[in-house]
């Protein structure tokens, strides 16, 4: 079973990671694990 990847791009710091599906729903309920700002969905691409 595959997990799907997603590219996470920070809307203030600007970083991109790559993050797994229970770690989008992470950053999705805590923000980005760089900086901390809270981000939405068009913040994830695949």
């Amino acid at each position: 079973m595959s997990t799907q990847t997603y590219e996470f791009t920070c809307p203030d710091c600007q970083r991109a990671i790559p993050v797994t599906g229970p770690m989008r729903d992470a950053t999705l309920s805590s923000g980005c694990p760089i900086c901390g700002r809270s981000v939405a969905d068009v913040h994830f691409g695949t």
